[in-house]
């Protein structure tokens, strides 16, 4: 008995084997699966699906899967470390009414206790970062209040996933010491640390997806990827093959002397939209009355620095 209370009552540190488990498969396939979203996203946001997509174009497709995952993945650890902050005394305190509460039914006190570790809410990388994420939300705040009280009920919300995944942790860990009570099985243990296995990926899953989901600021993040990606480049050069240069030349821009030659045509200050994906590339033209024109140019005829 001895023995069994002092596994009840240890603080069970999450190894780093297991964390890396969990994480591999959001790892291996969370950039593919996230870019490719970042693509569909994107593409529904300027209105022009890629078109000729083929396998030769893989690392254009690699870039932006890679580039997406990049401000995405700080996007989120900075979200998930200031919730982790904010919540992790109102969680710590919530646990704790709870396991009192419990203790004071007849029909529980025969029932494990599980004390739970929320240090990891608060320790320096969860500082730092939640640190960092309160001064970018701060200026935020100067220039779009409501934006900002989204992003922080989205920061709370991510916290509240962390403090269940460690709820749920700390379940797998206790399951998994070969410890039998009440009327507990081999068999019944085997399969509730299977189901918590289960319920610690699906918070993981919704601690990466959430922000992306339910964020306001995802199309930030989509074009952010695509400008780390160089597919997107808000002021570029060009060079233009006639006769799309005539097209492009009817808009503000101004068209200039190529060194391509006498076919081609320099225009400046250009936001290209889409290019090395697919065979046509987006740029924008700026008219003098109404909102800009979107004008896909077959990528053999347009050569962009």
């Amino acid at each position: 008995m001895k023995q069994e209370r002092q596994e009840e009552n240890a603080s069970i540190k999450l190894p780093l084997k297991d964390l890396v488990e969990l994480g591999g498969s959001f790892v291996r396939w969370g950039s593919l699966s996230m870019g490719g979203l970042c693509l569909l996203i994107y593409s529904n946001e300027i209105g022009q699906f890629p078109e000729g997509l083929n396998l030769g174009e893989g690392l254009a497709f690699y870039l932006v899967c890679a580039g997406f995952w990049l401000v995405y993945s700080l996007y989120v650890v900075i979200l998930t470390a200031l919730g982790s902050v904010l919540m992790a005394w109102p969680a710590r305190a919530a646990y704790e009414v709870r396991r009192r509460k419990r203790a004071s039914i007849e029909t529980r006190r025969s029932s494990v206790d599980l004390p739970v570790d929320f240090s990891p809410m608060y320790e320096f990388p969860c500082i730092a970062f939640g640190l960092l994420g309160s001064i970018v939300l701060g200026i935020y705040a100067l220039r779009n209040a409501m934006g900002a009280a989204v992003l922080l009920a989205l920061a709370l919300l991510q916290g509240l996933f962390v403090a269940t995944f460690l709820l749920v942790r700390r379940r797998h860990v206790y399951l998994g010491s070969g410890l039998l009570v009440h009327s507990d099985t081999h068999e019944s243990v085997r399969r509730k640390r299977a189901t918590t296995t289960l319920a610690q990926r699906v918070v993981i899953g919704f601690i990466v997806v959430a922000p992306l989901v339910i964020g306001s600021e995802r199309f930030a993040l989509v074009d952010a990827a695509f400008r780390t990606a160089q597919l997107r480049k808000e002021k570029a050069v060009i060079h233009v093959k006639k006769p799309w240069s005539v097209r492009v030349a009817s808009s503000k821009l101004v068209p200039g002397k190529s060194f391509l030659g006498d076919d081609y045509e320099e225009f400046r200050e250009v936001k290209v939209l889409l290019r090395s994906v697919g065979d046509k590339v987006v740029i924008e033209l700026p008219q003098a009355a109404g909102d800009p024109v979107k004008l896909p140019i077959p990528s053999s005829e347009i050569f962009v620095e």
